[in-house]
């Protein structure tokens, strides 16, 4: 079989120079460029990339090393490709598959079946925090595709700059070959580095990357630099080995995003699109920058699972932040002036997150306002929402008399609840309550979720209720079956007009624990 094809494209009679398919052959880390079908062991990637970028054109590389080439590690029945120097900037489109090395299988496990079986070939291996990008993309808008490829030890591991799109797919960014090993202290700062528009996993099982063991963030997200054009991050698992459950120690991050793009997605309503974030010391996601848009194009972050191994089940944190114990980190923080311009849950199914098992706050709002949380799961956590006016989480923050005063989501007053009456023999529950919120301090009609828990949890939240101005700070009425609680005590939120969320109501009436 020909190991380098040629083919000619032509658009309205102005025909572009040949693209490519190159075949890597060699792990050598010289610049073997001549990649040509009689000349075994004449491709190296560095000269793969090189003579890539010479070819105008969408080129992609693809593996065909054997188990004779000096780079062969027999334990594991993989190749290390292992560049002395930095590589050369991706200049021009360019995919590269990892998956088409004899050997390499992608992944088949949906998110709930497990981790990632994907069986990798092709490890790409830097030289410690001098060695900068892995692979790193240039400036004049080239597209990149990477799968199927195991990348660590750089400082950054792959860089995704220019406007994009790119795609990264099938990949273990900052572990081993295996998945299952964090690679070193002294590379491995950040996973991947996107500076343009990209799509980081998706929805196929093949697609599903394991971003973990970096030391610092595992996927930082600059791309409002270069672009207005959404991402979407789906399927991925961060800070958990590939099995979905072991937690790789030291990273900081999971999903850092630095002047977001509106409209940008998180997880998504299917469960092939949720991602998993876990046992990350600090934040598993962690927004910042400049003032959001209007809601009209929110980011959302929707259907993920936070806190738990793949399963749900057992308990895998994040935030325990062990440099320093006693300053627990929120799972979620939006850290934003001005308006939030992100939607945190939802309400059509499969769109609330699971956040369980924070070391802190399951989210915490800072100073910005119309972050709307709604239709979440908070198990275990040491406080569900945390509403803040200051850049820290400052727990509880109880209610004031017409809500008038003001911080995130204007530090909107939750539901108290007056009286609890069961009718029926115990099978409904009456719950008497009010929202204490005048007028001109937040935007009508108020919305009442309700779910079961505590102060640290709630239950998949559901509408109850909508206030409307004239039955502001009324005493309201809903009644519910006793059984739709499974034991938990009631749990109100309240969001306003404008999508400010307010932190779980805290309630004296359930001091001793809740006995229907």
């Amino acid at each position: 079989m020909s190991r380098f094809v040629l083919t000619l494209a032509c658009l309205l009679l102005a025909c572009r120079a040949y693209a490519a398919v190159l075949m890597v052959d060699t792990t050598s880390d010289a610049q073997l460029m001549a990649c040509d079908a009689a000349l075994p062991g004449d491709c190296s990637l560095r000269g793969a990339i090189a003579k890539a970028n010479s070819i105008a054109g969408a080129d992609t590389l693809v593996f065909g090393l054997v188990e004779s080439d000096p780079g062969y590690q027999v334990a594991t029945a993989h190749w290390r490709i292992a560049p002395a120097s930095t590589l050369p900037l991706i200049q021009d489109d360019l995919t590269i598959d990892g998956y088409s090395q004899a050997g390499a299988l992608a992944n088949t496990l949906a998110p709930d079946q497990g981790g990632s079986n994907a069986v990798l070939k092709i490890e790409l291996h830097g030289f410690g925090s001098s060695s900068q990008a892995g692979l790193d993309v240039g400036n004049g808008n080239p597209h990149l595709v990477v799968r199927g490829l195991a990348i660590n030890n750089f400082t950054i591991n792959l860089q995704l700059q220019s406007p994009g799109p790119h795609v990264v797919e099938g990949c273990f960014i900052g572990t081993d070959v295996t998945g299952m090993l964090g690679v070193s202290a002294s590379g491995n700062s950040y996973g991947i580095r996107q500076r343009g528009q990209a799509t980081i996993g998706g929805t196929l099982p093949a697609a599903r990357n394991v971003i973990a063991g970096n030391g610092y963030i595992d996927l930082w997200d600059e791309s409002a630099t270069s672009t207005t054009q959404p991402s979407v991050v789906q399927g991925n698992i961060f800070g958990l080995a590939a099995d979905g459950s072991t937690v790789l120690p030291g990273q900081d991050y999971g999903l850092y995003i630095t002047n977001p793009v509106q409209g940008s997605v998180i997880g998504g309503a299917s469960v092939a699109s949720r991602n998993l974030f876990a046992g990350i010391e600090t934040s598993a996601i962690y927004f910042t920058g400049n003032t959001g848009a209007a809601n009209a194009t929110p980011i959302r972050i929707q259907g993920n699972v936070f806190g738990t191994d793949w399963s749900g089940t057992l308990a895998r944190p994040n935030g325990y932040f062990p440099s320093s114990p006693i300053q627990p980190q929120p799972t979620i923080v939006i850290f934003r002036s001005g308006a939030c311009g992100v939607v945190i849950g939802g309400d059509a199914p499969g769109e609330g997150n699971l956040i369980a098992n924070g070391a802190g706050a399951g989210v915490l709002i800072s100073t910005c306002a119309s972050a709307a949380i709604l239709g979440n799961a908070f198990r275990g956590n040491r406080i569900g929402l945390d509403l803040s006016p200051f850049s820290l989480a400052d727990g509880a923050t109880p209610n004031d008399a017409g809500d008038a005063d003001a911080g995130a989501n204007r530090l909107q007053n939750s539901p108290a609840i007056e009286q609890v009456t069961y009718l029926d023999a115990g099978a409904t529950m009456k719950i008497d309550y009010r929202v204490d919120s005048l007028p001109a301090h937040a935007a009508y009609p108020l919305r009442v979720d309700i779910g079961g828990g505590s102060s640290g949890q709630m239950e998949v939240t559901a509408f109850i209720d909508s206030v409307a101005e004239v039955d502001a700070q009324s005493l309201r009425t809903v009644s519910l079956p006793t059984a739709a609680f499974a034991g938990l005590a009631p749990v109100l939120t309240t969001t306003d007009a404008d999508d400010n969320t307010s932190e779980f109501a805290s309630d004296t009436l359930f001091e001793y624990g809740f006995d229907p």
